[in-house]
């Protein structure tokens, strides 16, 4: 777009009109400032498309209505298909990331940090602190009593 605002192109092409918008609102917008700019448009895919003639920004309309409506038939289908699969018990997402967290409190009452931990165990810090939560041993309080890998807000 910014390109059409400068005037360094002539003509917009897309493989399919749907490529262009996301809804017909969004697309007639994205058309009307090419139009603006003096930028034409041509979908490769869909004949007939003329945007500087009634007839052919009615075809345009007509396809973008379309458009969107299999966009919206898609996604009931997908989200369908997801529901009856999590029906059936079906586990969306990665797999949970074991640790084995005998080393890392060891680690974290020795005064290693949160951090370091993790590191050294080659597992993220988000990961060792949700499984450190999930066991109930986070927040850790060290052996001089200050709780180790969060700030203390002094």
């Amino acid at each position: 777009m910014e390109a059409a605002r400068l005037g360094k192109i002539d003509v917009v092409a897309v493989w399919k009109l749907d490529r262009l918008g996301r809804s017909l609102a969004n697309l007639l917008s994205t058309l009307d400032e090419l139009g603006h700019h003096g930028v034409g448009f041509v979908s490769l895919r869909d004949a007939g498309i003329d945007t500087t003639s009634p007839a052919g920004r009615l075809l345009l309309q007509l396809m973008g209505a379309f458009a969107e409506f299999e966009r919206g038939l898609i996604q009931e289908r997908v989200k369908a298909g997801v529901d009856r699969a999590r029906a059936k018990g079906v586990k969306f997402g990665r797999s949970k990331v074991e640790v084995d967290l005998r080393p890392a409190l060891v680690m974290l009452d020795g005064g290693l940090g949160l951090k370091a931990t993790a590191s050294a165990l080659k597992v993220s810090t988000t990961t060792l602190r949700r499984r450190l939560e999930e066991a109930g041993a986070w927040p850790r309080v060290g052996a001089a009593g200050a709780t180790s890998g969060a700030c203390s807000g002094t």
